[in-house]
């Protein structure tokens, strides 16, 4: 297996990458449906295939981000849809952009956590001057 340079710094970054895209997404989603007067199931409705991701991506296995991905990509479609009905707002926008952070940000995140797994972890001399 390859060794990947400043592995660790790129997993760091890209966990909070997709925490970040993962909260936003998700308070974003609640003040879309807050802002059109959806119910609250409805509002569940849209956060529950989301918030099943939450252990998972707290235990960090990369086969849950992989599934994350899958999964952004039918708020991708909603999304997208939302963008060109007339009803559209400035949330739909954002929506979009996050969508496509999460996305990215947790595919990198799967992909580097699994080349983790294989590489050998870095001593405390080589993680020090990684971060300097």
């Amino acid at each position: 297996m390859k060794t990947i340079p400043n592995l660790y710094t790129k997993l760091r970054f890209a966990r909070r990458a997709t925490w970040t895209s993962y909260t936003l997404l998700l308070l974003t989603l609640a003040c879309n449906g807050l802002y059109r007067q959806q119910t609250w199931v409805l509002i569940a409705i849209t956060l529950i295939p989301l918030l099943i991701f939450i252990p998972g991506m707290l235990k960090e296995r990369y086969k849950t981000f992989s599934l994350l991905c899958f999964v952004t990509l039918f708020y991708f479609v909603v999304t997208v849809n939302n963008l060109f009905a007339s009803n559209r707002n400035g949330f739909d926008i954002v929506e979009l952009l996050l969508v496509i952070a999460l996305y990215s940000a947790s595919m990198m995140l799967s992909r580097w956590k699994q080349y983790s797994l294989y590489q050998p972890a870095e001593t405390g001399a080589e993680a020090m001057s990684r971060q300097q």
